[in-house]
């Protein structure tokens, strides 16, 4: 069979394939100068893109996050099935439901059905995460929730727009069921114009090249990765791969259990198939993740190891089989909670998969390619009323952390998680200006970073002070299963939100807490993972030690204790710090043939991370 590719000149393809993402980074582009949600004007929590009359993924933005864009083809399914050919031009709808459309409740898309000629010719999406969708706890992250009706507002699909006008009983709908409403029809609008935007591209290229051109535009783009995608596939060893991960807890069953997320890809010449039916059962609390949610990670975790693919799109999607068990931790079903998503399930099934695929490229003989585990995503959402304007607000924070290391250097510190590259931090001066909160502090977390010949990226610790009476909810992971090293590196460090750290009144809130009060000068620290090592600790340079010490990152006693080099304070007031040379010789030939512990806490060796270090000794 003739692909598209094969009949389209390589000049016209490279200009469709590169203005169809130009289109949606514009869009994206609109999101964040339009919307009003700090979470999305300073934090890049969105995505748009593109998608073929059929609902297939064409293109998405530059900067757009995958955990939105490899749920587009789910979210423009559920429009499809539930309107049928009631779709019209002018037409926009409006989705969040986690089970059916993506990921969940405060990731809400616009749809818009894209016509050229009065005959359906695309989809345009815009996703942002809305800071509050109802429900008990500002912010709705709610890890003590059982069930869904527990985790805000859930909207099937709905017509927002009718042929260019906007339907009153839907945005009033939104607005008697959301926290700070003026914020979200903000939010709302910048999506809308996104999509608007959309449609006017594509009808622009539609006049220059011609409607059929466009197309098969849209049909070369996915045949071309998907022939890239395969060819790369077929170059690795055919078998058989696995990588677990784990929730720290599913605080809905007593007892709070781990809940473990076992990938299994095997490869059979260019076809792969990524099994995950072994998972734990469906946890009772907020710790899974819906099907729409996984195929995405399963996207990013094979992405992050094919980086020269992106972007995503259909010919990626359609080479990977992915396998599930309806009713387990990996593909829950309503009214299983699933508002913990990027910090619960997904980044673990996230990790998983790059795990997998890291133990195929070692088996290839292929380090390049392989990462230790990242910074987890923490969803910390301050709510109140405003003591200066008498307004309610919601604040929805994360914190920058390390990412992991990989063979050949360490791993970047204070950055975002790897699924959310393209997000940034939302800056301090906006944060103290919008609520009533100082940050007293904002710097490295010391020792935080998984240690090894590369170690991973340290994590930041933020300490904020309250100026008025508030409630605090986290729903977050890692503090006790942290990110994972690979080849004998040790696993990052934990996660940890403390309240009035080092007074009397100190309370370690955990990764899971709901409506913590937090009066008027009290004090919250927010400590973030640093990402897994890669390698063993023994076989780092002493002289970066050094310079680790001397910036303040690295502790002594952690330099000697994991490294087995011995500095002296020689004069810490002007940072002369040096090297014992002939201890740090002594002490690293006794520790020469320690073993670390085995685990999947700080400090520990991940069990499957050292098997693809057996795998790269064979494939070297």
């Amino acid at each position: 069979m003739t692909s598209a590719i094969d009949t389209m000149d390589p000049i016209t393809f490279t200009v469709l394939r590169n203005g169809f993402r130009s289109m949606c980074s514009q869009g994206s582009a609109l999101v964040e100068r339009v919307a009003w949600g700090p979470v999305i004007t300073q934090g890049r929590d969105y995505s748009v893109g593109i998608l073929t009359a059929d609902g297939r993924l064409v293109a998405h933005g530059t900067v757009d996050i995958t955990p939105h864009m490899g749920t587009f083809e789910f979210s423009v399914r559920a429009v499809m099935e539930d309107f049928g050919d009631d779709l019209g031009p002018g037409d926009v709808f409006i989705v969040n439901d986690p089970y059916r459309a993506g990921t969940h409740n405060q990731d809400v898309r616009l749809v818009r059905p894209v016509y050229v000629d009065d005959e359906l010719f695309a989809f345009a999406v815009a996703c942002g995460h809305w800071s509050d969708m109802g429900g008990p706890i500002p912010g709705t992250f709610n890890p003590a929730a059982v069930e869904a009706w527990a985790e805000g507002i859930v909207i099937p699909p709905t017509r927002l727009y009718h042929r260019g006008e906007p339907v009153k009983s839907t945005f009033e709908m939104i607005k008697m069921n959301v926290r700070v409403p003026h914020e979200r029809m903000g939010d709302a609008a910048a999506q809308h114009q996104a999509t608007k935007l959309i449609e006017r591209r594509l009808g622009e290229y539609v006049e220059r090249y011609g409607k059929e051109t466009v197309s098969q535009g849209f049909e070369a783009v996915m045949d071309y990765a998907e022939r890239l995608f395969r060819a790369e596939v077929a170059d690795l060893p055919d078998g058989t791969y696995t990588f677990s991960d784990a929730a720290d807890h599913d605080i809905g069953t007593p007892g709070h259990p781990r809940v473990t997320f076992r990938c299994k890809l095997v490869i059979e010449g260019d076809r792969v198939t990524v099994d995950w039916t072994e998972s734990d059962d469906a946890p009772k609390g907020p710790t899974g993740l819906t099907l729409p949610a996984l195929s995405s990670a399963t996207y990013d975790g094979t992405l992050h190891c094919f980086p020269h693919l992106v972007p995503l799109n259909h010919g990626i999607i359609r080479a990977l089989d992915i396998r599930t068990r309806p009713g387990s931790a990996a593909h829950v079903l309503h009214p299983t909670p699933v508002a913990g998503y990027c910090s619960s399930g997904y980044e673990k099934t996230d990790h998983a998969m790059m795990g997998a695929w890291g133990q195929a490229m070692a088996a290839a003989g292929r380090p390049e390619m392989i990462f230790a585990g990242t910074v987890n995503l923490q969803n910390c959402v301050i709510g109140g009323i405003h003591p200066k304007s008498d307004q309610r607000y919601v604040s929805y924070t994360w914190s920058e952390g390390g990412q992991g290391a990989r063979s050949y250097a360490d791993g970047p510190s204070f950055a975002m998680f790897l699924y959310g590259a393209g997000a940034q931090n939302q800056p301090i001066e906006v944060h103290e200006r919008w609520y009533p909160f100082l940050y007293e502090k904002f710097e490295v977390a010391v020792d935080s970073c998984g240690d090894g010949r590369y170690r991973g990226g340290y994590g930041s610790h933020r300490r904020w002070r309250m100026i008025g009476d508030a409630v605090n909810s986290i729903h977050g992971d890692r503090a006790e299963v942290t990110p994972p090293g690979v080849a004998g590196g040790t696993n990052g460090g934990p996660n940890l939100l403390i309240q009035n750290l080092g007074t009397p009144e100190e309370n370690d809130l955990g990764m899971f807490a709901t409506n913590v009060p937090l009066p008027k000068d009290s004090t919250i620290d927010f400590i973030s993972n640093g990402g897994g090592g890669f390698g063993n600790p023994l076989g780092r340079e002493p002289e970066v030690i050094l310079e680790e010490v001397i910036d303040g990152f690295l502790s002594i006693e952690k330099a000697k204790e994991v490294y087995g080099v011995v500095v002296e304070a020689v004069d810490p007031d002007v940072h002369d710090f040096r090297i014992d040379e002939q201890a740090t010789e002594e002490l690293r030939g006794s520790l020469r043939d320690r073993t670390l512990p085995v685990g999947t806490g700080p400090g520990e060796t991940h069990p499957d991370g050292l098997r693809t270090g057996e795998l790269l000794a064979k494939g070297a």
